[in-house]
């Protein structure tokens, strides 16, 4: 078969442009490291990559709700640790109301001094706010307080909701970011049987003269039940929140095992293998070097000087 000086152009030029085209490609692989430079290099490949991005994605987002929730819980766990501290100080005076030696006037009054301002403690708690200004116990009403008195009835009142923020912190699992006050002081109910107005009215008898022996008992009793509902709630609550944060704690670990794995999956798809692409840049420059060489010396042929 002969070959015409057009087809043998054709040859060489369509020889010269793969290899120039091989070695680009390896320049250009090498250079940002990748071995797929677009998706049609890889189309299964790029479909895995897409996949395996926009759950990496999603276990980014997971991982911030997780770290802001972490603090939210921190901080709601340290102030119903506090409260809870103050609330075994209240349990200790209450239970020492009828003691003998505080019988008189005087012992009344140090105790119920005390009870006040454990009583302005725990409204202080209960009306926390976040750094970001919202208040931490009011459920989904953050811009109000959770507890303030009626100006009307002087009893302290619930003034938020019960309803829970929910936090998305993996696919189909959420984690509360709140406790509402409800919950920690009004027993869950806002109709006036709380621990505020069952303090504040102890106050309030003990400093009264009038109210002794079966009529002060009775107070007492009345404080010593709620006292230790409230705490026995607390309790409950703090052990609740110290369960979601050790929860966090593990969900966050598995996603960051997952995200390693994703990273894995991706640099197998997508990673360059250096000595594989230096072996094929140096193989596609020989070729192009021998084609090129080739080239020059058949274009030097011709039959004037053939003969």
């Amino acid at each position: 078969m002969r070959l015409s000086s057009s087809q043998l152009n054709d040859m060489m030029f369509t020889s010269i442009q793969n290899s120039t085209s091989g070695v680009n490609t390896a320049l250009a692989q090498m250079g940002t490291q990748k071995k797929m430079l677009a998706a049609s290099d890889d189309p299964l490949g790029a479909v895995q990559v897409m996949m395996l991005n926009r759950e990496q994605s999603n276990i980014s987002q997971f991982q911030k709700n997780i770290t802001n929730l972490e603090k939210q819980l921190g901080l709601t766990e340290s102030h119903i640790d506090a409260s809870h501290n103050a609330m075994l100080r209240v349990e200790e005076l209450v239970t020492s109301v009828l003691n003998a030696s505080n019988s008189e006037m005087g012992g009344r009054e140090a105790i119920a001094s005390e009870l006040e301002g454990l009583l302005d403690q725990l409204v202080g708690e209960a009306n926390s706010k976040n750094p970001n200004g919202d208040y931490i116990f009011s459920g989904t009403k953050t811009d109000s307080e959770a507890v303030a008195r009626d100006p009307e009835t002087g009893k302290f009142v619930f003034q938020g909701n019960d309803e829970q923020r929910m936090v998305s912190v993996a696919e189909s699992s959420n984690v509360p970011a709140n406790q509402t006050a409800s919950d920690l002081f009004f027993n869950g109910a806002s109709d006036g049987s709380d621990i505020f107005n069952t303090l504040d009215s102890l106050v309030k008898d003990l400093r009264d003269p009038g109210v002794t022996g079966s009529a002060l008992t009775s107070s007492v009793t009345n404080a010593q039940s709620n006292v230790t509902g409230v705490m026995d709630g607390m309790g409950q609550v703090l052990t609740e929140v110290g369960g979601q944060r050790a929860s966090l704690d593990r969900i966050s670990g598995s996603h960051e095992d997952n995200a390693l794995m994703n990273d894995n999956l991706i640099g197998e798809v997508e990673d360059l293998d250096y000595s594989e692409a230096i072996l094929r840049l140096n193989t596609h420059m020989a070729a192009l070097q021998a084609t090129q060489m080739s080239y020059t010396k058949i274009q030097n042929l011709s039959l004037f000087k053939m003969m």
